[in-house]
């Protein structure tokens, strides 16, 4: 299976530090992906994010059976635990994308990081629903969801004071280019910058806004069962095991 991973990422005006961060390891159980999203309350959720990312990939990294959704939801309580101490205020959203080598791809996320896909006609699909007050009575769409306050009010998170459970999704992997983005991507950049930051094209926003950022996968030769992972667009805010840094 061939996996190309392009990571884009640019600095908010809200918070000094950009508190989006994301990661990729590779072992025997497959390839997995992870976007955190720090919350922009409190000094401390940028390195909150990171910590998340490195200690999960790091571990990932190391697996060497298969991975199902139960070993994976241990290891997060595990890191919630191991990072209450330093971050007692701690609280972001994180979705993880695991391709199993066996053809089946989970999606275990909390909050508003969303995973997309790219359909004929370069539209998105978003695959995911984020966990908002705003949306958690009733469906609303994300280009509506998206002009409503209450959208910041997540009803499931990865916060210190208690471990809320999140949503896991499993599926079978079909080739494609998947979209793995933070809130300030799919609520605050406009349908056509959206498309503009896949196209590699600079995008400039006006105002107050948030950190905003991109994972994209494009998935083929998923007969292929030697895994092939090519990472562009690294950054400091993008973490990968050591074998897998170019």
């Amino acid at each position: 299976m061939r996996i190309k991973a392009t990571w884009y990422s640019q600095k908010g005006t809200k918070t000094s530090d950009n508190r989006d961060h994301a990661g990729l390891g590779i072992s025997t159980s497959g390839v997995m992906s992870i976007v955190v999203d720090g919350s922009t309350a409190g000094p401390d959720n940028g390195e909150y994010a990171g910590a998340i990312v490195r200690e999960m990939v790091d571990w990932f990294s190391c697996l060497k059976e298969a991975l199902d959704p139960d070993a994976l939801m241990r290891q997060l309580r595990r890191i919630h635990t191991d990072l209450q101490a330093r971050f007692p205020r701690g609280s972001a959203s994180f979705i993880i994308v695991h391709i199993a080598a066996e053809g089946r791809t989970a999606v275990v996320h909390a909050g508003d990081c969303l995973l997309g896909e790219i359909t004929q006609g370069d539209r998105i699909q978003w695959q995911t629903h984020p966990h908002t007050l705003a949306n958690v009575f009733t469906e609303v769409a994300l280009d509506e969801l998206s002009k409503i306050p209450a959208r910041h009010l997540l009803t499931k998170s990865f916060r210190s004071r208690e471990y809320i459970a999140p949503e896991i999704i499993e599926t079978d992997t079909v080739p494609g280019v998947y979209l793995i983005s933070t809130d300030g991507y799919w609520a605050e950049l406009s349908a056509s910058d959206q498309l503009a930051v896949i196209d590699g094209r600079e995008v400039t926003l006006d105002g107050e806004h948030d950190d905003w950022s991109l994972l994209k996968l494009a998935v083929t030769d998923i007969a292929d069962q030697q895994f092939i992972v090519d990472v562009g667009g690294l950054s400091p805010n993008f973490y990968t095991a050591q074998a897998l840094r170019l």
